[in-house]
């Protein structure tokens, strides 16, 4: 086992990261500090290009799984059978793995894939929700590898922070990058604005003081600014991404 770093000068150097490869890197070393083996990202958030650990083109990055596993994972599809993701938004606390089939009632697929990952000899682990900006949540699995450890509440209590910080600091790097490669003019901001509050085009039109022709003109061409291809989309990628802040409605 290598130096065990205290939690709060990894909440630090999290703080410093402002590369997304640099904060993955703190994160890995942080777990593998902790004993653990096998370290996997699950995000609804496509990974840059290029970025280490990357499971195919997924939003998932991985550290120490064995790479027979990882093959069968991105091959078989199995990202759609694993259990975890719902489960640990389910239940909002940390959960081992060998303890899924106490927690939920699997179906036949999830059942297949428990199996499965049996077979691969992973071992025990950790799996936890954590939690980001507007709904941005992931997931965070943590292998032990060989041997079974169960740890004491303090030590998933710190593992935990430690996935939530790294999480924080994930949306945070990630949203800066997004914002710069958006970019959006005044008008196609304000036309977005509108949108995310459900107004139809030609609504948007008579507010903005312009024709619906010119409004369906910014619409098409900020769709393909966010890459997207309907309303609501746009509006998710704008609340993502950091160019909307949802308000609170003001009581009368």
């Amino acid at each position: 086992m290598t130096d065990v770093p205290p939690l709060k000068d990894f909440v630090t150097d999290c703080e410093a990261a402002n590369h997304l490869a640099d904060l993955w890197r703190l994160s890995v070393r942080f777990f593998e500090s902790r004993g653990i083996a096998m370290v996997s990202y699950h995000s609804d958030t496509e990974v840059e290009n290029g970025e280490i650990g990357m499971v195919g083109n997924s939003g998932i990055l991985q550290s120490g799984y064995p790479e027979e596993w990882v093959c069968q994972y991105i091959d078989g599809k199995l990202s759609y059978l694993d259990p975890m993701p719902e489960l640990a938004a389910k239940i909002g606390r940390p959960f081992y793995w060998s303890d899924i089939n106490d927690l939920a009632n699997l179906s036949d697929g999830q059942q297949r894939y428990m199996a499965l990952r049996a077979a691969s000899d992973l071992g025990d682990g950790l799996a936890m929700q954590v939690y980001g900006p507007n709904a941005r949540n992931a997931l965070v699995c943590l292998g032990f590898g060989a041997g079974t450890p169960r740890l004491t509440a303090e030590a998933i209590f710190e593992l935990q922070c430690a996935a939530q910080m790294a999480h924080l600091r994930y949306c945070a790097i990630s949203g800066e990058q997004d914002r710069a490669k958006v970019d959006l003019s005044p008008r196609e901001l304000e036309v977005l604005r509108w949108i995310a509050r459900g107004k139809s085009n030609s609504v948007i039109a008579e507010i903005l003081g312009i024709s619906r022709h010119t409004v369906d003109t910014m619409t098409r061409r900020m769709f393909d600014k966010l890459g997207v291809n309907d309303r609501t989309t746009a509006a998710v990628r704008g609340l993502g991404s950091g160019l909307l802040q949802l308000r609170r409605k003001q009581v009368v």
